[in-house]
Formats: C-alpha cells, sequence, structure tokens
C-alpha cells in the first residue's frame, strides 16, 4: 500500500513522509530537526556527522539536531519512512534521559538487521499515522512526544543489550565518546571559533590527539570537519537571514569582511555575494 505523505503543518511539529533523499544525495546538510528513519526499498549509503552506515530495508537509523547529513550513494528504487520532528520535541523527548545515553544514541544511531527493531519503529510509524489522519486529533504533538520517549528509551536499552563489535579500526570507546563530544561543542560553538586548540582545550586534550581521533573515526582530519559544518552553517546564514554580510560575518568572529570573503570562497568556489543571490534566484 502507497504510504500518505504527511507534511508539517504550522501548527505541527512532526510528519510523516516516504522520502527517496534525493536532495541530500552528494550533498552534505546541517539539519534543525530530529528524524527516525525506516529502510523500506532499495540501499543506500548515509553518512551522519561523518561517519557512514549502509541502510537496506529494515534499517533503522535516528538523527539528531545539529547532524551533518549526506547520502554518498543509493539505489533507484531507495525509500525511506521517516518521522521528522521539531528540535524542541527532542529536548522535550530526552529530558530525563541521561547523558551517557544520549551519548551512546548518537553513537549507536544504526541497525541494519534487527526484526525486532524494525518492527518496534514500523508499528509505531503505523500508530502515528492514524492520529495524523485524523483531521480533528487535537493532541498530536503529545501523542509524538509520548512515542518518541519511549522509542529513547528501548532504543537504548535495545543497544545496551545488543551492543555491536567494534574493530579497532573503528575507534576504541574513548575515541567514540570523544569525537561525540567534539562534535556537541561544535555543534555549539562554531560561530565562536574555527580553531582545533578551542575545541582541544575544552575536551582537556591535546590539538595533535583530537585529530588522531577524529581521522581513525571519519578519515578526515579536524580542521576538515571544522571547516565544512561552519561553511554549511554560513551557507544557511546566508540562505534564512536577512542579515548583511557584514553582520554575518561578524556573527561568526570574523576579524573583517574581507576575510570573511575569502574564507567563503576558498572551500565554495564562489563568493558570499555570489551564493546568496544564486539561492534567491532557485527560491523564485
Amino acid at each position: 500500500m502507497e504510504l500518505k505523505d504527511i507534511e508539517m503543518r504550522p501548527n505541527r511539529q512532526a510528519s510523516l513522509k516516504t522520502r527517496s533523499l534525493d536532495e541530500w544525495l552528494g550533498e552534505y546538510v546541517v539539519i534543525d530537526y530530529g528524524m527516525i528513519m525506516l529502510c523500506r526499498e532499495g540501499e543506500a549509503d548515509i553518512r551522519a556527522n561523518f561517519t557512514e552506515w549502509r541502510l537496506n530495508p529494515g534499517a533503522v537509523i535516528t538523527l539528531f539536531p545539529g547532524d551533518v547529513v549526506s547520502i554518498t550513494s543509493k539505489s533507484e528504487e531507495f525509500k525511506a519512512e521517516t518521522l521528522r520532528y521539531a528540535a524542541s520535541l527532542l529536548r522535550e523527548a530526552s529530558m530525563q534521559l541521561e547523558h551517557t545515553v544520549y551519548s551512546e544514541l548518537k553513537a549507536d544511531r544504526c541497525r541494519t538487521e534487527s526484526a525486532t527493531l524494525t518492527s518496534i519503529v514500523s508499528n509505531m510509524f503505523a500508530l502515528l499515522r492514524m492520529y495524523f489522519e485524523q483531521e480533528g486529533c487535537t493532541c498530536l504533538d503529545q501523542l509524538v512526544l509520548l512515542q518518541l520517549k519511549a522509542f529513547f528509551l528501548g532504543f537504548y536499552d535495545y543497544l545496551y543489550r545488543n551492543p555491536i563489535k567494534r574493530t579497532t579500526e573503528n575507534g576504541t570507546p574513548r575515541t567514540k565518546e570523544l569525537f561525540n563530544r567534539f562534535m556537541r561543542e561544535l555543534e555549539h560553538r562554531y560561530r565562536e571559533s574555527r580553531d582545533v586548540s578551542f575545541y582541544a582545550e575544552l575536551l582537556n586534550i591535546s590539538p595533535k590527539y583530537l585529530n588522531m581521533v577524529t581521522q581513525r573515526i571519519t578519515s578526515h582530519t579536524i580542521k576538515t570537519i571544522i571547516n565544512q559544518y561552519v561553511v554549511l552553517q554560513i551557507k544557511q546564514s546566508l540562505t534564512t537571514e536577512e542579515k548583511s554580510i557584514k553582520q554575518i560575518a561578524w556573527d561568526y568572529h570574523f576579524s573583517d569582511l574581507s576575510f570573511f570573503c575569502r574564507y567563503f570562497k576558498q572551500h565554495t568556489g564562489m563568493t558570499p555575494q555570489q551564493f546568496r543571490r544564486r539561492a534567491c534566484q532557485n527560491r523564485s
């Protein structure tokens, strides 16, 4: 049966949709919402925070606000059913989860061969879909919130009982935790600094060790990850904010407008003015 897409409405904080994710193919995007994704058909390789997972039918993956996501490859028939929800719902749903629980969910966010987890998510989507399709339902946000709370607690319990056997190439628990802490700091402080030493100091480790951690986990240098994340956020600011380019440069703590423009062009091949102009043309 073809599933009907249920989009976010102005008074709703969640949506159900079957997607091919073409808009993520070959493009890095920073999302400002959470998402639970269930692969229904085909296969795809998805990157979340510079770590890659293979999705096949039945695979479940969770994405969080601030994640850097991209589809590196996918089959033509790939389709995923998704529950997308506002960051505010995630904050409330995870309020009672300990910090270590949330960190573990981000580190071990995808399972590809679990009939139990596939069934749980599929049934959760089916239940929510019945509520979404009722036009008169007045408590959708609370229903989604309760389902998210149950999902996060249940998913964490499942991960605790069924840990993935990690190889040394994928990083030790220590390096995984350090990388996740770095990404959390980057998500909150990307406007403040682009300096490797700044983030290493926050984690109480050396810049050399932080670089080793990120290369072990992602195969990218720490500087590459910082620059990619900052540039993605600058693009979003140029597209969604009405501030002048000079003000945006100031918001991102660039010393002057000229340096900001050189930095952006170095990483995108165009000036901020050219990028903003092209984004406006694409919207019109």
